[in-house]
């Protein structure tokens, strides 16, 4: 991965909130993003902001020609057209989140959907307006107003699915989990580099700018380290001069995602549970609870220790819960360095190692939260930690709770925004962008935080009109080694 570095953000959009610990960043809709954090693709220079679609552009299903589809600039606002493939939950509120960046003047279209029965997929695209429908997944490949499909297919299904769509000309974004075999996933990227075309797992967490914000801040403890492991330290600059200070290497981090599974949907017939739909934990929420406890860390854990739960019934049935713990070998230049952190001293316990653990399942609804911790400090990503809308920073400043419930008033800083050495606790909130009518006629969101997907959906945009094939956010090795994690975790489970 590259190291990521500061960008100076002149857009305003942040204010204080009733509390004085809290900063509030509202979406700019010009920009596609909150300004105090632009997305990872864009601190890495591997994109740009867009610019101003014209109204000719935007919402039009006239096919393109190939330079058009897969312009060289980063700065063409030509609309990405996306075909939905699926009818499920997660391809409703996708295509309600691709109707709102296209309400807001951000290229995207949906030119078609596909279902396997005609009268499913005719339904679909009455509902959100869409121009073509098919009755077969194949006829949605081979439509030529098509750019990009989303892949909102069932588990077992996604790798024939995202094959079927690459080798049809296509950009391809997969609902996660990308595959249910490692092979599969490592197939699909090798294929999306023959071909040069897009291919991503849709693992969404990763681009809430409340993960992107708490991203910036896992790293070296001497305030220039950015926490994604680049080559070197660069200090992270935003918001007009405000220099970011890390927490420090990650030490601890814990991680949960548990629901209570009837609210969902019946035993055992439901997708949540049934094998042949991909059903289980392992598949439906602990690739958020892996990717969650991989973030702060640039290698595959050295150990990986499971449980579970697997009904002792006649049912053909996944996993109901799951639980792991994690460690990694962290980078030697990182732990050897000298910190300026209180806690530090001779007699320090060594660096070398970190430790996470995670814990997901149906059983009943958790509080899913994400903690980071350091010696330097923590970072809480609240609640729902898999589309999270806030993240608290807490800075210890010595001596054991020291800073774990401190209320220091926050000053200083641009446009609102504190020095992050201001205050030993922080907190700073993105709220969503408010839906429109056009939403709200068409069904609403099914789940929650759902208006999230237009982080993903603007980032997937931005990639392929640069020419980019993967994501950097969630990249094709995380995607791969989720896997690989998610089925020892099973082997051992079942042995």
């Amino acid at each position: 991965r590259k190291t990521e570095r500061g960008k100076t953000m002149t857009s305003a959009s942040l204010s204080a909130a009733s509390s004085p610990n809290t900063i509030i960043d509202e979406y700019d809709p010009t920009l596609g993003y909150h300004p105090s954090v632009p997305p990872l693709d864009i601190r890495l220079g591997l994109t740009t902001s867009p610019l101003s679609p014209t109204s000719n552009d935007v919402g039009s299903n006239t096919p393109k020609t190939k330079q058009q589809q897969h312009p060289p600039s980063i700065t063409t606002p030509l609309p990405l057209r996306w075909g939905i493939l699926g009818c499920s939950k997660a391809a409703h509120d996708f295509t309600q989140s691709l109707k709102f960046l296209s309400s807001i003047g951000l290229p995207h279209s949906i030119s078609a959907m596909g279902s396997r029965s005609i009268s499913r997929a005719s339904k679909f695209a009455t509902l959100h307006n869409i121009p073509n429908a098919h009755g077969s997944y194949e006829e949605l490949c081979a439509d030529p107003t098509v750019d990009i499909v989303y892949v909102a297919s069932l588990h077992p299904h996604h790798r024939d699915h995202a094959e079927m769509a690459i080798f049809s000309g296509k950009h391809v974004l997969v609902e996660k989990p990308m595959t249910m075999k490692a092979e599969d996933a490592r197939y699909l990227y090798d294929l999306s580099i023959r071909l040069n075309l897009f291919m991503g797992e849709g693992m969404w967490t990763r681009f809430f700018p409340a993960v992107e914000w708490t991203r910036c801040r896992l790293g070296e403890e001497d305030g220039v380290g950015v926490g994604v492991g680049g080559e070197a330290n660069t200090p992270i600059v935003e918001a007009e001069g405000n220099v970011v200070v890390p927490i420090g290497q990650v030490r601890v981090v814990q991680a949960d995602f548990s629901i209570d599974g009837s609210d969902v949907g019946p035993y055992p017939s439901d997708s949540l549970y049934a094998a042949e739909s991909g059903g289980g934990s392992a598949w439906c929420v602990m690739p958020y609870v892996v990717a969650a406890a991989t973030m702060p860390f640039d290698s595959y854990p050295d150990r990986i220790a499971a449980n579970g739960i697997i009904p002792e019934d006649d049912n053909d049935v996944g996993d109901v819960a799951m639980g792991m713990t994690l460690t990694f070998k962290n980078n030697t230049n990182t732990s050897s360095k000298k910190t300026s952190s209180a806690s530090n001293n001779a007699n320090s316990i060594p660096g070398d190692k970190s430790i996470a653990s995670g814990v997901c399942g149906y059983l009943a609804e958790s509080s899913e939260i994400t903690t980071y911790a350091s010696r330097g400090g923590r970072i809480t990503v609240a609640a729902p930690a898999h589309c999270p809308t806030s993240a608290t920073i807490v800075r210890k400043s010595g001596g054991r709770g020291n800073g774990a419930s401190s209320e220091t008033t926050l000053s200083g800083g641009s446009r609102g925004i504190p020095p992050d050495n201001s205050s030993n606790v922080a907190t700073v909130e993105f709220p969503l962008p408010t839906s429109t009518s056009e939403i709200e006629e068409s069904g609403g969101m099914k789940m929650p935080n759902s208006m999230g997907f237009i982080y993903e959906a603007e980032a997937v945009r931005r990639l392929v009109v640069a020419g980019r094939i993967s994501f950097p956010q969630w990249t094709p090795e995380e995607s791969i080694g989720c896997i690989q994690i998610i089925e020892e975790m099973l082997r051992q489970i079942k042995a």
